[in-house]
């Protein structure tokens, strides 16, 4: 197997970790977090973003970021288009993060438990959610191509 072959099978169980990682945080994790008491909310939000970087954050930004090196580094059955799909879904997904997830998560440490900011995490979250969920898809679209017979 060559590198963009190992490459594309790696990002392939990759991008299904954070599937599951996505799905579970948009309709478990984030709706519980209107379930903590005021009094203990800080607390427990910090307990939450001191213990998320390891399973969450490292591989979440490593599935925005590997398919721009996947456009470059792709199996030659694996047409363009399809590797700038993904690129696209991993864009999105950084974006939001960055952009919108980032600073509620901020306001809800420094602020406390405010419902209308869990809300909006959940809402903005869901474009996240359907961006990785394209990127597991069209991924999964690429590992056929280029495991395929030819």
């Amino acid at each position: 197997m060559d590198f963009s072959h190992g490459l594309l099978l790696f990002y392939t169980v990759l991008i299904c970790y954070n599937l599951g990682i996505i799905w579970l945080a948009q309709l478990v994790v984030y709706p519980l977090f209107a379930k903590v008491g005021p009094a203990e909310y800080v607390t427990y939000h910090k307990f939450y973003s001191s213990h998320i970087p390891l399973p969450v954050i490292i591989p979440g930004f490593s599935c925005f970021l590997v398919p721009i090196v996947i456009m470059f580094l792709r199996p030659e059955s694996v047409p363009l288009g399809l590797a700038l799909a993904n690129a696209a879904c991993g864009m999105l997904g950084l974006w939001v993060t960055v952009a919108l997830e980032i600073p509620r998560h901020a306001r809800l440490e420094r602020g406390g438990k405010q419902l209308e900011v869990i809300q909006e995490l959940i809402r903005y979250n869901w474009p996240r959610t359907l961006g990785i969920t394209g990127s597991a898809f069209l991924t999964l679209m690429m590992l056929t191509l280029a495991f395929s017979p030819a």
